[in-house]
């Protein structure tokens, strides 16, 4: 048997799509031998190095997913094909399709319009028609794709992402720092609610010591918020992008870490800072329930007066962030890339029969 994957996430997948997509791949092929990535010609392919990658086609985009992608699959004999990025070719059969949540059906403000309508068709005509399989990342996703698209929870599999990629580092103390360390990604769009730390960090009374450091591709419009809110400079640090070792280190030294979101299909960060034993507060919404559980403290995502009031109590409690760490590390145990790519392998095993 052949597995071959969809390679068009190395083209304009982003964030933790990337990141579950570039991982499962590397795993995948680690564990079996069959694997093969295909990829468009101008696909950049340093992040998935050591991989069996195979260059298909001219094109790229919807044009070669849709077009050029399934011509070469049927030339090759019809192997089974991986989609890891939400998108599948509408007109071949023998494939299966990770489709992470409904981002597009319910903020298409964050994707462009021959994105939305490729994902609409891949969806209803595709990755639902009989004899495909469709596997989503949690229970949550799985609900919101059924309820959307009329089709049975159980035909839907869920298998969870892991969460130790980023290396494992001590908890750090920095000595030339003081205050509460917040750490919290800076990214754009209306769904990850950034703003809300902000709004929460101007509720703060003056004498407060909290700091947050944001993280991450910086939405461009943060910083004026913050300046329009009237937060002292000293309140933020504008990080922006780092390595994957520099995250660790953030996490590491985080006297917690903030999860606004409003929507989220699974949430790898969160559960990665988990691992490093940072507290996480997150935002009250299903996919944070489900995968955090008991192990972090919980905010309306549209009242930033909540999440104020968690800062000031990790801030004055010494023993809360004791309990909350430990309780951190013990539910990112949960959540590895052996027991994803375990799963994975049962499925493809079973699909490839």
């Amino acid at each position: 048997m052949t597995v071959a994957i969809n390679g068009r996430f190395l083209l304009d997948s982003f964030g933790g799509v990337r990141r579950f997509a570039t991982e499962l791949t590397h795993h995948l092929a680690q564990s079996r031998d069959d694997v093969v990535l295909l990829a468009p010609a101008s696909a950049d392919t340093s992040s998935v190095a050591g991989i069996p990658i195979e260059k298909v086609g001219r094109l790229a985009g919807p044009a070669w997913e849709q077009l050029e992608l399934p011509r070469w699959l049927r030339r090759h004999g019809s192997p089974l094909l991986l989609n890891l990025a939400n998108i599948a070719p509408v007109s071949y059969r023998r494939q299966i399709t990770v489709l992470h949540d409904i981002a597009p059906a319910i903020r298409p403000q964050d994707f462009t319009f021959p994105f939305r309508v490729q994902w609409q068709l891949a969806v209803r005509y595709g990755m639902l028609r009989r004899g495909q399989r469709l596997v989503t990342v949690s229970h949550a996703s799985q609900r919101e794709i059924a309820e959307r698209f009329g089709a049975d929870p159980a035909s839907i599999e869920v298998v969870y992402e892991g969460a130790d990629s980023l290396p494992l580092v001590p908890r750090q103390t920095p000595s030339d720092e003081r205050g509460t360390r917040v750490v919290a990604f800076g990214r754009h769009g209306a769904a990850k609610n950034t703003r809300a730390v902000i709004d929460a960090l101007v509720l703060l009374p003056d004498s407060s010591d909290v700091v947050v450091e944001f993280v991450g591709n910086l939405d461009p419009e943060l910083a004026p918020h913050a300046a329009s809110r009237g937060v002292a400079p000293e309140r933020i640090r504008w990080t922006g992008p780092v390595s994957d070792d520099e995250l660790a280190a953030a996490f590491a030294r985080a006297d917690a870490f903030v999860w606004p979101s409003l929507h989220e299909g699974f949430g790898l960060p969160p559960l990665e800072a988990q691992r490093l034993g940072a507290p996480v507060l997150a935002s009250d919404i299903p996919i944070n329930r489900e995968i955090l559980g008991d192990s972090a403290r919980y905010f309306p995502p549209t009242q930033p007066q909540e999440l104020a009031s968690l800062l000031s109590e990790i801030s004055g409690s010494a023993d809360l962030k004791t309990t909350l760490s430990a309780a951190s590390h013990a539910n990112a145990e949960r959540f590895t890339w052996d027991a994803t790519t375990a799963a994975w392998n049962a499925i493809l095993d079973r699909e490839g029969r």
